[in-house]
This record gives structure tokens, C-alpha cells and sequence, in this order.
């Protein structure tokens, strides 16, 4: 494996198709958000490829905590994507033909590929940084520049401006011809003062005819290239020899390093118009410990499209304690309990991918696999009724995760009556409870809160006005009922409202 910036190990084969969960936690959506140009689809499977290890996972943390200087983040970012700039430059030049104009812009792109190895190799030295990965590609670039092939590569390109800087000519441009010939001593060279036609020989311009409305192009340029070949035939043997032994000067090592340095720069992108909303990153502690942490964090796909909408999000805190290992989360309709299981997955998540996290202080267990249950619709091909999808797909839940998956279900079993539904979900959580996984179990089924091996989450409507949602998920007691008083409300059927509409009759 060649020197990466995202890996620190060797053995990951990228996934190109999108994992199951993804749908259900909206991280499509997070996806689309990072990789909206074109030019970055390739760090899709990326985003598709969590990472299994924490050495690896502490690896890319350990570039996000040395990118937290801003001023080093900024100078590293412009020279990189500086560098890829000259990358896409320098395939469609290679691309071009292969004339004398495109060899002239060849050059060119050359100069400012070996000024931006040596502006990278000043800005390592000119900075802190802590982290591996960032030690490593400092350590590349020295060693590349050093190296006894760069160095013939420096002498040659040394060699041919030489041969440039000898090539002086003059030229008569009369209608359609041009004619061109060797500058002699006693011709003045007037080319500071006109309209450059090239970028690599220096030249006279005598007899010009003011008539024939010229215009430097690269079809005159080729023809001028063209007839001095005949002049310095010599010369231009030399210049041909070195654009045919230097047809590959980018480094595949080094194209490697800026290809995968913009998953960093996306990410960082996405995290500052976050951000300017008040809602924070940090970088998670993961570990296989099963105590976990978070604080004031938040669905990040709600919070991108709350951005655009100039709305405010609001964070929400949990903390999950070793042997609490299945949730239960109920409350009221639209309150915020679909949006706290994504946002549980995707913290869960984004971790394995070494990234920072929504929220503060958080702590995550070093999960395997997310496996998701939400609601589902009947499927009218088969004739399979919601129960039985919703059965098939629990059974590969089951039959899959291990003690270090976690699993969410999202309001399912809706479609059957309570009794065989809380019959159904207890069995369920008893296989979970042998298998050890960490479930979220969003239902509003609440006779499932009284059980003894769950915790119990809820979220939460305005104490002084029943129907209005707070968004805030906390621990609650043993409940009986999700919020009758709220519903009862909504639809105007309390006692004093029903009471009162018979007593105006």
C-alpha cells in the first residue's frame, strides 16, 4: 500500500455501494452534503469504508486535532489543492497533442510542480504538527526531493531551460505567412513591450504588419515552434528528449496524499457552516469500553438542512452506562425520537470514520455494524403485509449482530395490536439481551419500559402546554402511556373540553 493519509494500516479494500443503514440515518443525505462537486465523487466509497481499528480511527483524530490550528490548516489546504490543480493540468496537457504549444504549457506546469514541493517541504518545517500521518507525508516529500531521480529530473529540467533562454528569433508576419529567422546581435528586441506569444522563448518582432489584425495563437505558435525546429535543429533535440523522458513526472505517491487530503477539507468545510450555527464538533474517545457519552448533540443531516432553512437545531445529551445496554425511547408524536436515533447511529458512525463528532465530550464504544429496523410499507410484489417485513428483517438483524453491534428499531410492529406487540418486541429483547448488543428500541409500546434490564428515554412536551414539543430526549420513569393527555388535547378530547361542548347544547 502506497503512504495514505487516511490509513495507517494496509489491508482496507474500499466499499463501493452504500451501506443498508444509511437510508434509515439519513448519512446518504451527510454524503451528498460533503461530495456535492463533482470532483470529490471519488471520496464516496470513503465515506462508505468504516474503519475497524483505533489505531486507524486514532490516526485520521490525530490529523483533525493538528488541522485545528487554523492558520497551518489554511496554508496546507491552498497548497494542496494547488497541487491537484496542477495534477488535472497536467493529464489534460498530457492528453493534448503532442505539438510544441502544449510542450510549451508542459513546462510551465512542471516549474510550478517543483515550486509547490518545496513550498510543502517549508510549510512542514515552519509549523507544529503531532500527528503520524502528517510526520509521514513531511517525511515523503524530503525524501522525494532527495532522491537521486528527482534530482536527475532538477538537472534536466535545469539543462533545457538553459537551451531556452538560447532560442531568440524574429518573425515577419505578412497576411497569412509567417516567416521566421535567428535573431542576430544587431536586431532590437522589442519583446518586453508587446503581446507575448509564448511562455518559453524570448524573441524579436520586426516588420510587423499592422494590416493583418494578428492574434498570438496556438496554431501561429505551433508554426513558429515548427520552422525553428529547422533553425535549432539541435536544440530542439534536446527539448524533445526531455519532454519524451519526463512524460510522467507526477508522483503516484504524492497524488495519492492530495487526493485523500481532500476527504479532510470536505469534512472541515461541512463542520465550519455547522458551526455557524452554534452547534459543536469534537473529536470523539473511542475505545471498547461500553460506558458512553455525549453532550448537546445532534441529528447532523437535520442540522444541514436546518441550515439552509435558518432554523434552530436542538442538541440533545445521553450517557450509557456499561451494563445498560437496551433503551427504550417513547413519548408524543414529532418528538424528536426518530431524530435522536439517527443521531445516536450517526455518532456511532462518523466515529469509525476517525472524523469529529456532533457534540462535546463525547464517549464512544468501537462498534462492528449498525443494523436499523424503521417503518415500513407493505410490498405490494409480494403481498408481504408490514409484519412479516418487519419479522424477516429482525431475524437478519439477529441472526447478524454481535455483542459489539449496536441496533435501533423505529416504531415497528405499528401494524399489529398491543398485546402482539409487546408479546413480539419482549422476545426480541430477550435475544438481544444474550446477544449484548446496544438497542434503541423507539415504540410506544410502553408496558416494554417496565422491564428490568432496559433503561428507559423519553421525549418530552411543554409542561405548561401539552402540545407543544421540546425536542429534549431525557431519562423518565416506569410509563403507562405515551402522552394520553397530549393526544387527548390535539383532537379536543379532554373531559373540560368534552364537558363543555355538551353543556353549550
Amino acid at each position: 500500500m502506497s503512504l495514505s493519509i487516511l490509513f495507517k494500516n494496509s489491508g482496507y479494500k474500499l466499499n463501493n455501494k452504500m451501506p443498508k443503514f444509511f437510508l434509515d440515518l439519513k448519512l446518504d443525505q451527510i454524503k451528498d452534503a460533503l461530495y456535492f462537486q463533482a470532483q470529490d465523487s471519488y471520496l464516496i466509497p470513503y465515506f462508505y469504508t468504516p474503519l475497524n481499528n483505533l489505531d486507524d480511527i486514532k490516526y485520521r483524530q490525530d490529523i483533525f486535532k493538528d488541522f485545528s490550528n487554523k492558520e497551518f490548516y489554511n496554508q496546507f489546504r491552498q497548497l494542496f489543492i494547488r497541487l491537484y490543480s496542477i495534477y488535472n493540468a497536467y493529464i489534460e496537457n498530457k492528453e493534448a497533442n503532442d505539438n510544441y504549444f502544449n510542450k510549451s504549457r508542459r513546462l510551465k506546469i512542471i516549474y510550478e510542480y517543483n515550486k509547490l514541493i518545496n513550498d510543502c517541504i517549508d510549510l512542514f518545517e515552519n509549523n507544529k504538527y503531532s500527528s503520524d500521518g502528517l510526520k509521514n507525508v513531511y517525511n515523503f516529500f524530503k525524501e522525494y526531493r532527495n532522491s537521486n531521480e528527482y534530482k536527475t529530473f532538477l538537472k534536466n529540467i535545469d539543462n533545457v531551460r538553459e537551451v531556452f533562454k538560447k532560442i531568440k528569433f524574429t518573425f515577419i508576419l505578412k497576411g497569412s505567412e509567417i516567416f521566421v529567422d535567428k535573431m542576430e546581435e544587431h536586431d532590437k528586441d522589442i519583446s518586453n513591450d508587446v503581446l507575448e506569444i509564448s511562455s518559453v522563448f524570448s524573441y524579436g518582432r520586426v516588420k510587423h504588419i499592422p494590416e493583418s489584425n494578428y492574434e498570438p495563437t496556438s496554431t501561429i505558435d505551433e508554426e513558429i515552434y515548427v520552422k525553428l525546429k529547422k533553425i535549432y535543429k539541435k536544440d530542439f533535440n534536446t527539448i524533445d528528449e526531455f519532454f519524451e523522458n519526463n512524460s510522467d513526472f507526477y508522483s503516484n505517491d504524492l497524488l495519492n496524499i492530495v487526493k485523500e487530503s481532500r476527504f479532510y477539507f470536505t469534512y472541515i468545510q461541512l463542520m465550519d457552516k455547522i458551526k455557524n450555527n452554534n452547534l459543536l464538533f469534537s473529536i470523539p474517545e473511542v475505545s471498547k469500553s461500553y460506558d458512553e457519552v455525549s453532550i448537546d448533540s445532534y441529528d447532523l443531516a437535520l442540522a444541514i438542512k436546518f441550515n439552509y432553512e435558518k432554523r434552530v437545531v436542538v442538541t440533545n445529551s445521553f450517557e450509557i452506562k456499561e451494563k445498560e445496554r437496551i433503551i427504550i425511547l417513547t413519548g408524543p408524536n414529532q418528538g424528536g425520537k426518530t431524530t435522536f436515533s439517527r443521531q445516536l447511529g450517526q455518532i456511532h458512525y462518523l466515529a469509525r470514520l476517525g472524523v469529529p463528532v456532533m457534540g462535546i465530550n463525547n464517549k464512544i464504544h468501537l462498534i462492528d455494524n449498525i443494523y436499523t429496523s424503521y417503518k415500513t410499507e407493505e410490498n405490494i410484489d409480494t403481498l408481504d403485509g408490514k409484519l412479516k417485513i418487519e419479522l424477516n428483517a429482525v431475524k437478519e438483524i439477529l441472526d447478524n449482530a454481535s455483542s459489539d453491534s449496536l441496533i435501533l428499531f423505529n416504531e415497528i410492529f405499528a401494524s399489529t395490536t398491543k398485546i402482539d406487540g409487546e408479546d413480539i418486541s419482549n422476545l426480541i429483547l430477550d435475544r438481544i439481551n444474550k446477544i449484548g448488543s446496544l438497542c434503541l428500541f423507539v415504540t410506544f409500546l410502553t408496558d416494554l419500559s417496565k422491564r428490568n434490564d432496559v433503561i428507559v428515554l423519553s421525549s418530552n412536551v411543554d409542561p405548561n402546554n401539552k402540545e407543544l414539543r421540546t425536542y429534549k430526549i431525557t431519562k423518565t420513569l416506569l410509563l403507562g402511556s405515551a402522552y394520553p393527555s397530549s393526544i387527548q388535547a390535539k383532537y379536543g378530547l379532554t373531559y373540560d373540553k368534552i364537558r363543555g361542548e355538551l353543556n353549550e347544547d
